[in-house]
């Protein structure tokens, strides 16, 4: 089974074609602690829809490197309905202008992982990536080549389509994957989980740019996903901490972290609850224990006017 619609099944944290076994472990990494990424191979093979996990709340057009810094307390949201809103009144107040259609987003995010508890989990590395704006075009480098792949189903003007809404944006979101889930393993039995609309909504507020209106109608959504609660003071891999949108399941403890005086994205935390092997696209097995810790960062994003560009 393809390595993504397997991890998909049981975790927050991707349709149609093929991509290659190291953008499996990329994503996997992203969503699934402990599974560090490997180097981009000249496999292909993935699941090519990319509901974007977007340059949503987080983006602003033009740079966003923060620096570490101490700052007082903020005052706590009061619960997950709270935080929903704060993030897309952020999102809809966004006085940076829309791209233009043929630029692309730069993303650059720190992953850290290891093991909970252990000091030295110092499993480091920076993942830059390119999106463009319609959002049926990645890149990255890859031994200092530029490697392309496309075709997205879920795209950002499939969920621009008006009227704009927290359950219309949900609807699209199940209709996609089951869409995807029909013409592979076909196992989800008609029900989206909420780990995977978690999961896909974070690839659009971490991987694409998105509309104002449509960043504000996900975070509205999140807080109506069972399970959702908002947790305090969570770390990124940075060490910069905020507050977050939080899911447990069976597989693995997730959030999806937001600055608490921004309600900016920073990044992503996710704690492995059980142990869990997979296999990857190249035929490959991987085995990840319980007590696995992946965590990641927004260290930039920007639009651009190509892929490989940075500035």
């Amino acid at each position: 089974m393809n390595a993504i619609k397997e991890f998909r099944r049981d975790t927050p944290a991707m349709t149609d074609e093929a991509a290659d076994a190291a953008r499996a472990r990329l994503m996997t990494a992203i969503r699934e602690p402990g599974a560090a990424p490997k180097r981009p191979v000249n496999r292909a093979t993935r699941l090519g829809r990319r509901v974007a996990v977007a340059a949503a709340l987080a983006l602003v057009v033009g740079g966003t490197f923060v620096a570490l810094s101490d700052r007082p307390d903020m005052a706590p949201v009061a619960g997950v309905a709270e935080l929903g809103e704060r993030a897309a009144r952020a999102a809809e107040n966004d006085p940076t202008p829309a791209p233009a259609p043929t630029q692309w987003l730069y993303t650059k995010d720190l992953q850290l992982t290891g093991v909970e508890g252990d000091p030295d989990r110092d499993r480091r590395d920076t993942w830059e990536r390119w999106t463009s704006v319609d959002g049926k075009r990645s890149a990255w480098y890859q031994d200092g080549k530029l490697m392309f792949q496309g075709s997205a189903v879920l795209n950002p003007a499939g969920l621009a389509r008006p009227p704009v809404t927290p359950a219309g944006v949900i609807a699209r979101i199940k209709a996609a994957v089951l869409d995807e889930d029909g013409r592979g393993p076909g196992e989800l039995n008609g029900q989206v989980p909420p780990e995977t609309l978690f999961m896909e909504i974070n690839q659009l507020i971490s991987e694409q740019w998105l509309a104002p209106g449509v960043r504000a109608a996900l975070y509205r959504a999140l807080p109506t996903i069972k399970g959702i609660t908002v947790t305090q003071d969570v770390p990124v891999a940075d060490g910069r901490r905020g507050v977050a949108f939080s899911l447990t399941h069976a597989e693995a403890r997730s959030y999806l972290i937001l600055d608490p005086e921004t309600f900016h994205y920073l990044g992503t935390n996710s704690t492995r609850l059980r142990d869990r092997t997979f296999e990857w696209a190249d035929g490959s097995k991987e085995t990840f224990k319980a007590g696995t810790v992946g965590l990641t960062a927004r260290l930039d994003a920007r639009i651009v006017n190509r892929p490989g560009q940075r500035s």
